[in-house]
């Protein structure tokens, strides 16, 4: 696991972060649906900034000041030590990273710590597991890295103290879906996994990658 010692949201962080697809963006590639993100790219390579999101709102500050508390405390419980933040470098493609909340290289698990001061929020995500906008960072650990075997999704709420901490552990052999094939006259459903995902993701990124490059010479005259 190729692994950096940047802190997040720090003015290294975001440089690092010009002309790069992380997990947000990775939801990008993988949607199937047009969007921005080629021209995103180009502008930034070209320009050599990204443009910053300072906004804080009061979830996402309760989110920083109890991200480490919310480790230190999986931690405690599981066993598991954690190398905290840091950037995860693709081994597949230059402009592919990760920015985990935490990392055990020995044994490739990734800590992604959502922290909320909302009871109800902790109850449905022990139930039903992240929002629909999580899954793509989750699954861009997959695809950055194989050394990423497991991802533990961690829940944290101080005001829910029977469950504080909710926990999905998703590994890369995992069942992510079903294709259907057509063998002969019949139609069967045949499974792919975690990594099989990550696969094709990589792929998606390297058209990106293709296109930024292809279009940003098109475009300098």
């Amino acid at each position: 696991m190729n692994w950096l010692p940047i802190e997040q949201k720090s003015s290294e962080w975001w440089a690092y972060k010009v002309g790069k697809i992380s997990g947000t963006r990775y939801s990008q590639v993988i949607s199937g649906r047009k969007n921005s993100l080629v021209y995103d790219l180009i502008n930034e390579n070209l320009s050599g900034y990204i443009e910053q999101d300072n906004f804080v709102s009061d979830d996402m500050q309760f989110g920083i000041n109890n991200e480490t508390v919310a480790l230190d405390l999986y931690e405690e419980i599981s066993g598991i030590k954690f190398r905290h933040g840091g950037v995860i470098l693709s081994d597949f493609n230059p402009i592919h990273m990760a920015s985990p909340d935490g990392d055990n290289e020995e044994f490739g698990i990734i800590a992604e710590v959502k922290c909320t001061q909302h009871g109800s929020k902790q109850i449905k995500r022990f139930f039903e597991g992240p929002e629909p906008e999580y899954p793509p960072q989750i699954k861009n650990y997959f695809a950055v890295s194989d050394s990423v075997k497991e991802v533990h999704w961690i829940s944290y709420c101080p005001y829910r103290p029977e469950r504080r901490l909710v926990i999905h552990i998703y590994k890369r052999d995992d069942i992510a879906g079903y294709n259907k094939v057509k063998v002969g006259k019949e139609t069967t459903e045949v499974s792919y996994t975690v990594h099989d995902e990550a696969v094709e993701g990589r792929k998606l990124i390297d058209k990106v990658q293709s296109d930024v490059i292809r279009l940003t010479q098109e475009f300098i005259f």
